[in-house]
């Protein structure tokens, strides 16, 4: 396995538990050499990489969806919404209910439901 096959993991399993170790071992490093070899191509760490991946749905899930938070925690792989909302804060600056209050996109309806929603009452 190569550096960017080990990447495309990551990013399509992201929400699943990944070993890092397994990963170095599959590109025929050790976990340290697969670090700093992934620094190097990428400019930052494999775990650095999947908390991005992670944290990048996570805005996604809270601004598209009415989902809870913690089943948008659990979606993106966190098993603990204490570890989430932290480094949620840390990534972003905001809790994710704070996040969502701010970026929740207002539901578009159409002025023709309106009236016929009104005129029914």
């Amino acid at each position: 396995m190569t550096l960017e096959a080990a990447r495309d993991l990551i990013n399509r399993d992201f929400a699943r538990p990944l070993n890092m170790t397994r990963l170095a071992k599959q590109t025929a490093r050790s976990p340290f050499q697969f670090i700093r070899a992934f620094r190097r191509e990428y400019g930052v760490t494999p775990g650095q990489h999947l908390r991005a991946r992670r944290i990048g749905r996570a805005q996604e899930l809270l601004t598209t969806t009415p989902m809870p938070i913690t089943e948008v925690c659990r979606r993106v792989g966190y098993r603990s919404l204490g570890t989430f909302s932290r480094v949620f804060r840390v990534v972003t600056g905001e809790s994710p209910l704070a996040y969502r209050r701010r970026t929740r996109q207002p539901v578009y309806v159409p002025g023709c439901f309106v009236r016929m929603y009104r005129a029914d009452r």
